[in-house]
């Protein structure tokens, strides 16, 4: 039962690595930006460590988080988890179909963060069917209890999410899912900027 579990975890570590590794060298990410979490059951998920390149995790840059009441008992831990903890917990805590997360800073995505001008997803037939309606969240601090709960309010009715002068958060019901959501985002903010200059 234990080596089953164990198994189960690395496994999961793993593809948290490789789509580590595929963010960063896609460009989604820089430096020690962006966080990963995966949901493993009721009480546990694992989440990337605070302060580590994604592009280069490794096995023990993947931690698990235990819960109780979904609150996060992360005072006496040694090794930080991301500073954005509390808005995966808040994700999970609404979302009981979620089991993945991602927030990354894709440059053509973030422009819209920045901006504030708002991504249209019925402009692209794809978009629109797999990403469901974006929704824009005003600015809060990262890493903020407040902008966990803005996160978590949001993430009941969408599984795409654009942060004001901070970056994107997509949810899935697995890794995969949220991969091809984020892509997909990326994809459409690109398309619509490039559109912006022939017009």
């Amino acid at each position: 039962m234990i080596f089953q579990v164990n198994r189960i975890i690395t496994n999961y570590k793993e593809k948290i690595i490789k789509l580590g590794k595929f963010l960063y060298d896609r460009g989604y990410i820089v430096a020690t930006d962006g966080n990963i979490s995966v949901r493993l059951n009721s009480k546990e998920i694992l989440i990337t460590k605070s302060g580590v390149c994604k592009g280069e995790l490794k096995m023990g840059d993947i931690l698990k988080l235990k819960t109780e009441d979904w609150k996060f008992e992360i005072e006496n831990l040694k090794i930080r988890p991301s500073s954005e903890y509390r808005f995966h917990y808040a994700i999970y805590k609404n979302r009981p179909d979620i089991n993945a997360v991602i927030h990354t800073h894709p440059p053509f995505a973030t422009v819209f963060a920045v901006t504030g001008k708002k991504l249209d997803v019925k402009l692209l037939t794809e978009t629109e069917e797999t990403l469901g309606t974006i929704k824009h969240i005003g600015y809060f601090k990262p890493g903020s209890l407040e902008l966990a709960k803005a996160v978590g309010k949001a993430s009941v009715e969408h599984n795409t999410m654009i942060l004001a002068h901070h970056g994107v958060v997509v949810i899935g019901r697995d890794l995969t899912e949220a991969r091809y959501r984020l892509v997909r985002l990326e994809f459409l903010a690109k398309v619509v900027l490039i559109s912006s200059l022939l017009s």
